[in-house]
């Protein structure tokens, strides 16, 4: 399998071997991507959840503050990092259809988590924007 120049960088960014030394088993068929895609999704619906109506409004109803939810935060956000570089390395892997459009939203959306992380763990750094 050929691969464009654009290819070859990502998946050297992805850690991923080149196509002929991959098990023919890794591109069977795309049931386990598109699985994976989906949990993804899930639990980014779950986290979104958590993180801005229970967290914030939920926690303070029963006494607790706010600064409570910090590290929760951070350990979901740090677990919605993993799987999106989990599922981003899948879909390079067995050659996904849509490899290059979920590429795109995955960069996005590890961009926004780490502006988030960032803002979580310098409270008022983002204030001034």
């Amino acid at each position: 399998m050929n691969l464009s120049r654009a290819e070859q960088v990502v998946q050297r960014m992805l850690f991923l071997d080149p196509p002929a030394r991959r098990d023919a088993s890794d591109a069977a068929d795309s049931a386990p991507a598109e699985r994976a895609f989906g949990l993804s999704l899930v639990f980014s619906a779950i986290r979104c959840i958590l993180q801005y109506v229970i967290l914030p409004f939920v926690l303070p109803v029963f006494g607790f503050a706010s600064d409570a939810a910090v590290p929760i935060v951070l350990a979901i956000n740090l677990v919605a990092i993993v799987a999106i570089l989990f599922s981003v390395r899948r879909m390079w892997r067995i050659n996904y259809k849509y490899k290059w459009q979920y590429l795109v939203v995955g960069a996005g959306a590890l961009l926004i988590l780490f502006v988030f992380l960032y803002a979580d763990l310098n409270p008022g750094a983002l204030s001034s924007l």
